[in-house]
């Protein structure tokens, strides 16, 4: 991860932005339609997945993600995905965070938007926790599809490195200064490649080493589709730079947000649920009071 830095240094990274960060509650439409164009370098979205069901906690509703049907979500939040193309930066990506149920319509929607050589990654989420079927493979996956503005997109592949594997089929060496190195012989050219085991590598596009949030998760704040921070934290230092401007208008339990203020992003965080708006604003409070005993300031929060 990258070291955090102090507020007073974002006018010169990013002169552009405003130090407030904006917190509303609304229609993610009309929001988005007031955003200026060329605005924003990321957007993150993680919308109803079109399930039929509504989602609630054990004390209360959440939102209802009764639009069953793949098409009409698909039409209902292309006007949507129209505005994120608009307002993103020509180096700015869109993430759009979907399963199953949905993301086959909404991935040829976004090839027709975006065109498809924008598309980057379809990136497999997969974990492991809650239920499983007696009538056919687990589905333990989500989809996380990433489009570029432009063919000039922002990507920081050293910072999100994880760890490699020691089992693998590459013979493990100890190189002269005593580091562990994994070492793999191209059969036609005899080149000799070298991995030292200490510099990680870059992820693929299949993630297996974040899990999904357990019912007794610390993290837990009382949102039923809240997503862990390593999953954003992925996305956003991959993506964006300190001083960085990152949206989500289905912002939810907030995760985007505490990721973008823990790691010096600006953020505009939108839902239509006044719950949800409550619990992100004590998460990015409470988050707030741990930088602050970092010598760390976070900006204020704006509610339009």
């Amino acid at each position: 991860m990258t070291p955090l830095q102090p507020p007073n240094q974002l006018d010169l990274i990013h002169p552009r932005l405003n130090h407030h960060n904006r917190l509303i509650c609304g229609d993610n439409l009309d929001i988005l339609q007031q955003e200026a164009d060329e605005s924003i370098d990321l957007i993150y979205v993680d919308p109803p997945f079109g399930t039929g069901s509504t989602q609630r906690t054990r004390q209360s509703v959440c939102y209802a993600d009764q639009v069953s049907n793949p098409e009409a979500l698909t039409a209902w939040l292309l006007p949507r995905f129209e505005q994120c193309r608009r307002t993103l930066m020509t180096h700015g990506s869109l993430f759009v965070h979907l399963d199953y149920h949905t993301v086959h319509y909404v991935k040829v929607a976004l090839d027709t938007l975006f065109g498809r050589a924008r598309f980057i990654n379809e990136l497999i989420w997969c974990y492991s926790v809650g239920g499983k079927s007696r009538r056919r493979f687990g589905r333990k996956h989500d989809s996380i599809l990433w489009y570029g503005k432009t063919a000039d997109y922002a990507f920081f592949p050293e910072r999100v490195r994880v760890p490699r594997k020691q089992g693998s089929h590459m013979k493990v060496i100890i190189d002269d200064t005593g580091e562990k190195v994994q070492i793999k012989t191209d059969k036609k050219t005899g080149k000799i490649y070298r991995y030292p085991l200490s510099r990680g590598k870059v992820p693929e596009d299949w993630w297996t080493d974040i899990e999904t949030l357990n019912r007794s998760d610390a993290q837990r704040c009382g949102w039923p589709t809240q997503k862990p921070i390593r999953l954003l934290e992925r996305i956003v230092l991959g993506c964006t730079e300190p001083g960085h401007l990152v949206a989500d208008f289905f912002s939810g339990s907030g995760t985007t947000a505490v990721v973008a203020q823990r790691h010096q992003r600006r953020f505009i965080a939108v839902d239509s649920s006044p719950q949800a708006i409550a619990i992100t604003a004590q998460r990015l409070s409470q988050d707030a009071e741990k930088l602050r005993t970092q010598g760390i300031e976070a900006p204020p929060i704006s509610n339009r």
